[in-house]
């Protein structure tokens, strides 16, 4: 079911135009991530979303209907879409319950009072509920923004970088809690993060954005499987690239070719020689540079961690798994 269409979108700043031209739908309950790199225009489009900042052209509509901009509307925004802000906007001089409390002003007591209850039990705030925000930690804090966000019930939650402060164990947690609540309550999300890998565990589908375009779009698996072009294929991992003339001469291909690190296969039977160049310990393995020849370097992963400076090394590539730029 289509829930949101974004039609047209541009936006400039001055003479610097942001967005170009975005257009796309989102499905209600789908987790969408909105991922580039700085400047690309992702807060800008959710902002516009948002209704805090109007588009110079083009239309958002909502089940159908066209959205207003703050231009239109004596209070900018929409009661059916909420904003997770990244320093999450909480009253520290209230409770986690009046915080919840305060989001519902003006609903009838009997609602508020039933509404609260089930935001506290599920978003397993329970144990928080008497606590003041400003005790709370990060990873609190965006727990208790999310449920505030939830509270009036909206078709749409949009999160602005909402994991980027956070050490990477929170982390991990909130963002497979953040899935887990938006399809328990069928809400739909749109996520701007720089760390792609947030994006890849938890969204349905993947908008890269590139000078104020939609460069693609897909499901996590897509994108990383068949990145459009390098700069792309960059976002998502490390990746080996090769321009034409390599590619030619190591892998007979007339065309710039990408291989996941992961993609380099270490063998005793490898075809591809070389020798290590340098090691990078990475925790559970070791990240490898392998000097090929005055033209080629590679990356590889040593996960028995036995490789040394200047060993000699042998590899293969899978032709399944080398992407092809054209």
């Amino acid at each position: 079911m289509k829930l949101i269409q974004i039609k047209n979108i541009t936006k400039a700043f001055g003479q610097k135009k942001v967005l170009n031209q975005i257009s796309g739908t989102i499905r209600k309950g789908e987790l969408l991530s909105l991922v580039g790199i700085s400047g690309s225009g992702k807060t800008t489009l959710l902002k516009i979303i948002a209704g805090l900042i109007s588009s110079d052209t083009g239309s958002i509509y909502l089940n159908s209907k066209k959205l207003q901009g703050p231009k239109d509307k004596l209070i900018a925004g929409h009661e059916e879409i909420k904003l997770v802000f990244q320093d999450f906007a909480l009253k520290s001089n209230m409770s986690v319950e009046e915080n919840l409390n305060y989001a519902l002003l003006g609903y009838d007591e009997v609602y508020k009072k039933n509404r609260i209850k089930r935001l506290i039990e599920i978003c397993n705030l329970e144990t928080l509920r008497h606590q003041h925000s400003g005790e709370l930690s990060g990873g609190q804090k965006q727990r208790v923004a999310f449920a505030r966000a939830l509270a009036s019930e909206p078709e749409v939650i949009l999160m602005d970088e909402p994991f980027s402060n956070l050490d990477p164990l929170t982390k991990q947690s909130l963002l497979i809690e953040t899935k887990l609540l938006a399809k328990k309550t069928d809400t739909t999300v749109i996520l701007v993060t720089h760390d792609t890998r947030d994006a890849m565990e938890i969204a349905d589908e993947i908008w890269v954005l590139q000078k104020g375009k939609i460069a693609q779009k897909g499901t996590p698996r897509e994108v990383y499987k068949n990145p459009k072009n390098p700069q792309i294929a960059r976002l998502f991992g490390i990746i080996n690239l090769l321009s034409e003339y390599q590619s030619n001469k190591l892998l007979n291909i007339k065309s710039p070719t990408g291989i996941w690190i992961e993609n380099v296969n270490i063998t005793s039977k490898g075809v591809i020689k070389g020798y290590v160049k340098e090691v990078i310990f990475n925790g559970k393995n070791h990240k490898l540079l392998i000097f090929i020849n005055p033209d080629l370097e590679l990356m590889a992963f040593d996960h028995h961690k036995t490789y040394r400076p200047r060993d000699l090394i042998q590899m293969t590539l899978n032709p399944k798994e080398i992407i092809i730029f054209k």
